[in-house]
């Protein structure tokens, strides 16, 4: 290639990757100003995906947006050169080369964006997102600006009688190409690494969220994919109700404030008769605990009393109209930090009726026992809801 036409290849090639970096850079600048001015951003063609230079890119944006821009160059001299063996002139071929060099790039920053889609789920994994924007919007960046990297490499192929001298002019070295698909391929690795470390940075930032969530949350933090089982709405019972049963269209259930002492712990389940009628209860309420997931929470559940409470046993006691009965559960301490916990509690006055329930945090935990005592005459009760 004559050094003449070398230069003004190389010049314009040059230019058309300060062009590309004068875009993006532009559309970055714009997009983090706060305010109504960042809305300009959208009138500048998006040649880099927003994915590859959020927040997280770090020191590899400027690391994808310089290899971009030498793609671009390299690019768009195998194509002008290529182009204009063919008889265009060269402001044509200049201005096609920028359209295609734009696109090419753009669809390599596309598969960067896109590789984490691409390696978790194939070929479908390219509907995800906005893939292609780039190469779209690198094509419409070549042909506005195409025609300036023209301009300087502008130039009439010269009709020569002898094909072989034109196109011996407009060779281009034999470097040319495969430095083009070297940088290429460097735009695609250096956006697949940007993107592999920003999905570690973004897991990082929310790991150290949930550890900060943790420290100051009781229990460990709800785990929506946890596997687990639904609190039952009621328990398996062995034996009819009494016609004169506390059942619900004559007796409610409240709960009472917990009571604490070193190390051990306490919770009122209390039983109105809110009917003008009295009514019967016996033995020993239905408990259930449910934890942060929704789950019913493996608790062991002991008739008896605790270091809190005290059981007189299973005996038939008649509620009068507006009266209380009051079972007790009893539990020791345990720490929360991290654990399955009670978020609801859940309760009937017998098993066979329908649990009604409560949210309320508690530190009984997976694992823990819990001793519930009878139902027993409450004639004084404390505020219960």
């Amino acid at each position: 290639m004559p050094t003449l036409i070398y230069r003004r290849l190389l010049a314009s090639s040059a230019l058309t990757a300060l062009l590309w970096l004068l875009v993006a850079g532009a559309r970055w600048a714009l997009a983090q100003i706060q305010g109504p001015v960042a809305q300009l951003a959208g009138l500048v063609p998006e040649v880099v995906p927003m994915r590859l230079i959020s927040g997280y890119s770090g020191s590899w944006l400027p690391v994808i947006a310089v290899a971009a821009g030498i793609a671009v160059a390299l690019v768009h001299a195998v194509l002008t050169a290529a182009a204009g063996r063919r008889g265009s002139t060269v402001l044509v071929a200049a201005w096609f080369a920028t359209v295609a060099a734009g696109a090419l790039v753009g669809l390599a920053l596309d598969i960067a964006g896109a590789w984490g889609s691409l390696a978790g789920f194939g070929p479908r994994g390219l509907l995800v997102g906005e893939f292609g924007a780039a190469a779209a919007s690198g094509a419409l960046w070549g042909l506005v600006v195409g025609w300036l990297p023209g301009l300087i490499i502008r130039r009439p192929v010269r009709a020569a009688a002898d094909a072989g001298e034109r196109a011996s002019s407009t060779r281009p070295p034999v470097w040319l190409l495969p430095a083009a698909v070297v940088a290429v391929v460097t735009v695609v690795a250096a956006g697949v690494t940007n993107d592999r470390a920003r999905t570690a940075a973004i897991e990082a930032e929310a790991a150290a969220q949930r550890e900060a969530e943790a420290a100051v949350t009781f229990g460990a933090l709800p785990d929506p994919s946890a596997p687990g089982t639904p609190v039952p709405e009621q328990a398996d019972a062995s034996a009819d109700l009494d016609p004169e049963w506390c059942t619900p269209d004559r007796a409610m259930l409240l709960k009472g404030e917990p009571d604490a002492a070193t190390g051990h712990r306490a919770l009122p389940i209390r039983l109105l008769n809110f009917s003008d009628q009295p009514c019967v209860i016996e033995g020993y309420p239905d408990v259930a605990f449910g934890d942060q997931n929704q789950h019913l929470l493996a608790v062991t559940l002991e008739q008896g009393g605790a270091f809190m409470t005290q059981d007189a046993g299973p005996q038939r006691i008649e509620v009068p109209a507006g009266g209380y009965a009051v079972a007790v559960l009893g539990w020791d301490a345990a720490s929360p930090h991290g654990a399955l916990v009670t978020k609801t509690v859940y309760a009937a006055p017998t098993a066979g009726m329908t649990r009604g329930s409560w949210p309320i945090d508690l530190d009984i935990v997976e694992g823990s026992i819990v001793a519930v005592t009878a139902w027993a005459h409450d004639p004084s009760p404390v505020f219960a809801d």
